[in-house]
């Protein structure tokens, strides 16, 4: 199973998918039963709803209503109430930037499959979304949304008539693109390094066009800091995930897990850092960690191990082996009683 299983996002977050579903006379019921949701999915906005359930619905509704840009369809009605609880906090920043970071700090709330990150793009700012999915999941629609709704989010805090200097996209351009160029504003990066949005570092930190009284600001934080706390996976559980599923598969170093979680291999290094970890020291310890439930399971070889922890022969295996127990594996694995198959591997 794909390791976001778990993953979901917030039901309200999806609230303009209802609107969507109108304006291109679609009926959503049989969709959502498709991918394993209720009928009644979309009704109570605190509810939780698998990510992956959600792409797939969103890529059949595109195909349904032979809209390609039905995720931008979809960001057309957003708003910042469709957050929920965190738009409480929201609506009372100053700045777009104070505006990210609320958004970082309450994500969980709203999807622990999804985060937004100001990164450095040289002459101008990125704002980056990152989105967990299981490799090979369509998500087109999906991630136009967010990158849509991220746009409004953005003309919430610098006024209607802003635009980006440019929207970025990862996948490749669709057969038609004036909506992107409508909901943007002029024409849009495909098969780019990143999904978001490039702005002027001044957009960051212009003061919004509101006149807000700062005593409701500190009491709507209050309010959104009481919310019952939702445990986001951290980047570094997140990353030892990605490499546990890829390193049969030859990728499991920083360029293929940094793809595989929607990031640039700098961008996972600085975050990874920003958690106290070096990525080579996360693959060690990751392959540690499997390669001695690996050795307790009698039946599998040595050249076995070495294929599943992604080396080309045994020997490299145990070279590796020998540097982190100080002993080759055969003699680690008489040492072992075979009784205890996972038990020291969950301890590690």
């Amino acid at each position: 199973m794909s390791d976001t299983i778990d993953a979901t996002i917030r039901a309200g977050s999806l609230a303009p998918l209802k609107s969507a579903a109108a304006a291109t006379s679609l009926n959503l019921a049989p969709l959502l039963r498709d991918v394993g949701l209720n009928a009644n999915a979309l009704d109570e906005p605190e509810a939780r709803l698998p990510i992956e359930a959600v792409a797939a619905l969103l890529e059949a509704a595109a195909v349904e209503a032979r809209r390609q840009d039905f995720g931008l369809l979809m960001a057309q009605s957003w708003s910042i109430a469709d957050c929920g609880p965190i738009s409480l906090a929201l609506v009372y920043q100053d700045t777009l930037r104070e505006a990210v970071r609320t958004l970082d700090r309450h994500r969980a709330h709203l999807s622990d499959a999804m985060s937004l990150d100001v990164e450095d793009g040289g002459d101008h700012a990125r704002l980056s979304l990152t989105l967990t999915l299981p490799p090979q999941t369509p998500s087109r629609q999906l991630t136009e949304y967010l990158v849509g709704k991220t746009a409004r989010l953005c003309r919430t805090f610098l006024g209607s008539g802003w635009l980006p200097i440019t929207a970025a996209f990862r996948h490749g351009p669709a057969a038609e693109t004036g909506y992107h160029r409508r909901t943007f504003g002029r024409d849009s990066q495909f098969g780019a390094d990143f999904d978001g949005l490039v702005l002027r570092w001044s957009d960051l930190d212009a003061k919004a066009q509101r006149l807000l009284d700062p005593a409701l600001r500190r009491h709507a934080e209050a309010l959104v800091e009481h919310l019952p706390s939702r445990r986001a996976e951290s980047i570094a559980e997140r990353a030892s995930n990605q490499i546990r599923s890829r390193l049969g598969r030859g990728d499991s170093g920083l360029a293929g897990v940094a793809k595989a979680l929607g990031l640039t291999p700098r961008t996972l290094q600085r975050r990874l850092q920003a958690e106290g970890i070096v990525f080579s020291q996360l693959l060690d310890t990751v392959r540690a960690e499997l390669a001695k439930a690996y050795l307790c399971e009698r039946g599998v070889s040595l050249g076995q191990i070495a294929e599943r922890l992604g080396y080309a022969d045994g020997s490299a295996f145990t070279r590796w082996f020998v540097e982190q127990f100080g002993q080759p594996p055969s003699r680690w694995r008489e040492r072992r009683p075979s009784e205890h198959p996972r038990a020291e591997s969950s301890a590690a």
